[in-house]
């Protein structure tokens, strides 16, 4: 007896559920087509096909990111430097970088300014003091003009610089990121509207695209 009404409560159950089916493919198939694409769009979630991965490249191998330069001063040794103490969201600290801008650009027009820094060059001696990294700078042809590249509003320290079409797998600081640097200088430049460039590639961080002074400039 228990048998026949387990039966019965499981036919019961299975005609509820196919109903359900029925009314509910009635009720999608007269929704709006807006309606229907996101439910469409609903049901697919989780199932998207799988973004390709991007290729290795040498610009893959170069680690940029957003900087701030807390401090500057000349340098003792040498006229045409700077020393910089740099904040680019580390934990160990600012970095100290020695750039040749002195002739370009004052101490007032750098310092709290946001740049953009090529982090993983191998650490270079410069008249005695070590500086690690490079502010990428925008150049005009005859290189009279020379002005650090600028990261879009909003840009945090740290944020870090990518470009469509390149896996980002920087590597350590050393010569190998050095040589990878000068396999792509070549193709750095800002283009006419203004945006630095990696052959068609915009430089973007997570707030949009960075900027140079110098149109048609040269990067490095």
């Amino acid at each position: 007896m228990v048998a026949v009404f387990c039966l019965f409560v499981a036919m019961i159950m299975l005609g509820t559920a196919r109903g359900l089916v029925r009314q509910s493919a009635r009720w999608v198939s007269r929704a709006p087509v807006g309606v229907t694409s996101r439910l469409m769009c609903d049901a697919a979630e989780g199932a998207e096909a799988a973004v390709p991965e991007w290729p290795l490249t040498e610009l893959s191998r170069l680690e940029m990111r957003v900087g701030k330069i807390l401090e500057i001063s000349k340098h003792p040794e040498a006229d045409s430097l700077y020393v910089e103490k740099v904040d680019c969201g580390e934990e160990s600290g600012p970095r100290t970088i020695v750039s040749g801008l002195v002739k370009y650009c004052t101490e007032e027009d750098l310092l709290n300014r946001e740049v953009v820094v090529l982090m993983n060059l191998k650490p270079r001696a410069l008249k005695g003091i070590t500086s690690n990294g490079m502010l990428l700078c925008a150049s005009s042809a005859d290189h009279s003009h020379v002005d650090p590249l600028a990261p879009p509003g909003g840009s945090s320290v740290g944020d870090q610089i990518t470009f469509e079409g390149h896996k980002v797998a920087p590597m350590e600081a050393g010569n190998r990121a050095s040589k990878a640097f000068s396999k792509v200088v070549a193709d750095l430049f800002v283009d006419a509207e203004g945006r630095a460039m990696y052959k068609r590639v915009p430089f973007m961080t997570p707030h949009g695209a960075v900027t140079g002074s110098i149109a048609k400039g040269s990067i490095s």
